[in-house]
């Protein structure tokens, strides 16, 4: 039998092509319902990975400082203990104010952040392009290495909802849409994006870039937008002592420090588990080109191709230059870099994605439609793939069988306060750290976790000893390490005449019985 084409086959792709549409009419006229269905699995997901995955070192000190008994006491405490800026910690601290200690209340912040973000950038993309292509872009930072902290009481999640706000306050007021309540929220949104990470000021790149290519476009500057942009930059000046203190803080070199490659690597990162999905959604898009771009059907059922604002393309695509800026100032300034510090690049990429979609299918609703069927693909794994609670301090049955008979210096700081966060209060105190700038830098090539744990001592119970108080001749204790981040200790111990004697080995942990010299 020979495979129908010509008329018939396109008459078959319209039919599809109007259903989508009917389809994408009845979408938008309930949006606001599916997109509280969506909103409710999000929380399912984010939710329940928050209840059941441990607080690590970075989220433990968030706790400590939004912990304190007032928001003024948060406030100086996170200023004391943490080198990023406050703002995170008294959001936290409410957050545990109303909803209890727990882990879910500790990262509530983070969770209702990244889903703001998440819904401005379907604001922001539903002014150009259909409601298929907006809600793709809703979903797609779930495919990227964004989501991992939406669930992590750290400042990424606020970071990124405050970038998304600042985006739709841009938006509309370029639009010249309620233009005073734009420029204040654009102003308020990227202050609050510097108070919560430093390196959100990278966020002026493509912001700025943007508008200052309307303003080239445009022949005339628009000022209050300006305005607006300068005011957000004043958490800059207003903590520029602050923010000194930070850089001139970070040992040379440091736990991680930065080098050219990282811009490579922060996609590679940051996009491994969207790539596939990309990669299907552009051979769907190109399958349909191809069967239906050459029909006289197509030509007329193809649509007007959506406008897009020039200025949005350029700052989408200035967002993608972010980590190499990141990178550069870790090279130069700071001399570290991690992949989360560029994280707001991600944007970039969702923007642009569902745009150029648009614009090559010339806003037909049925590549759209396709894209975000797969697009909610991610969205149903990270909700049925929530990992099983687990009790950390519990796992580490040598420790607490070692704690019951008396203190145990653990030299793995992540692993130290991670444990003191989860142990009894009966066994917190036989925990203990010891520590010292410059065996680190000697041993390690960085001090910062001896730095930070130090710190702590003033503001919660933790036992972190200065090594020359603690090293007297002669004296004997239980010693627990973490092989793949053994520490200092040892080697220090043994280089001054001591010796240890392995009690316990596994494939992760040590335990010895370390003597000091006489």
């Amino acid at each position: 039998m020979q495979a129908a084409t010509g008329p018939r086959a396109t008459g078959s792709g319209a039919s599809l092509e109007k259903d989508a549409q009917r389809m994408a009419a009845l979408l938008k006229k309930y949006q606001y319902l599916f997109l509280l269905i969506l909103t409710l699995v999000y929380a399912v997901g984010a939710i329940g990975n928050a209840r059941n995955r441990p607080l690590w070192y970075d989220e433990v000190v968030t706790v400590m400082a939004a912990s304190a008994p007032d928001a003024a006491g948060t406030w100086k405490a996170a200023q004391a203990i943490d080198a990023n800026p406050p703002l995170l910690h008294l959001l936290t601290h409410f957050s545990m104010q109303w909803f209890g200690p727990g882990e879910i209340a500790v990262r509530l912040p983070a969770i209702l952040g990244f889903w703001v973000f998440c819904l401005c950038l379907y604001r922001f993309t539903l002014r150009r392009v259909g409601i298929y292509y907006a809600l793709l872009a809703l979903l797609l930072p779930i495919a990227t290495e964004a989501y991992t902290y939406a669930y992590e009481a750290r400042a990424y999640g606020l970071e990124l909802a405050f970038c998304g706000l600042a985006l739709v306050a841009w938006q509309m007021a370029a639009e010249g849409s309620k233009r005073l309540l734009a420029c204040a929220l654009l102003a308020l949104s990227l202050a609050c994006a510097i108070l919560c990470h430093y390196y959100a000021i990278l966020v002026y790149l493509p912001l700025a870039g943007g508008e200052a290519f309307r303003s080239w476009r445009a022949r005339r500057i628009d000022w209050p937008v300006w305005a607006a942009l300068a005011a957000g930059g004043a958490p800059v000046v207003w903590r520029v002592a602050s923010i000194t203190r930070v850089v001139g803080g970070f040992s040379h070199p440091t736990w991680a420090p930065a080098y050219p490659e990282q811009v490579i690597e922060f996609w590679q990162e940051g996009l491994q588990h969207v790539l596939s999905f990309l990669v299907l959604g552009v051979a769907i898009l190109a399958v349909w080109m191809i069967r239906n771009g050459s029909t006289s059907g197509a030509a007329e059922d193809a649509g007007s191709p959506p406008v897009l604002a020039d200025h949005e393309l350029v700052a989408g695509s200035l967002f993608l230059a972010i980590p190499i800026f990141a990178v550069g100032s870790g090279l130069l300034v700071t001399h570290m870099f991690t992949g989360r510090y560029a994280l707001v690049s991600l944007t970039g990429v969702v923007l642009l994605t569902p745009m150029i979609v648009a614009r090559l299918s010339h806003g037909r609703a049925l590549p759209g439609f396709l894209l975000l069927c797969l697009s909610l693909l991610p969205l149903a794994y990270v909700t049925v793939e929530i990992p099983p609670p687990r009790q950390p301090f519990a796992d580490e049955t040598i420790l607490v069988k070692a704690l019951r008979q008396g203190p145990v210096v653990v030299t793995d700081g992540h692993l130290f306060l991670q444990m003191w966060q989860y142990a009894p209060d009966v066994l917190k105190s036989h925990l203990l750290f010891v520590v010292d700038n410059a065996a680190a830098v000697k041993y390690m090539g960085f001090d910062s976790i001896d730095g930070g744990l130090r710190a702590l001592r003033s503001w919660s119970s933790v036992q972190v000893i200065e090594y020359r108080d603690f090293a007297t001749p002669g004296r004997e204790f239980l010693l627990y390490q973490n092989p793949f981040r053994p520490g200092w200790l040892l080697p220090r111990i043994v280089a001054d005449g001591g010796s240890a004697e392995l009690l316990t080995l596994t494939d992760y942990r040590q335990l010895y019985r370390a003597r000091l010299k006489p």
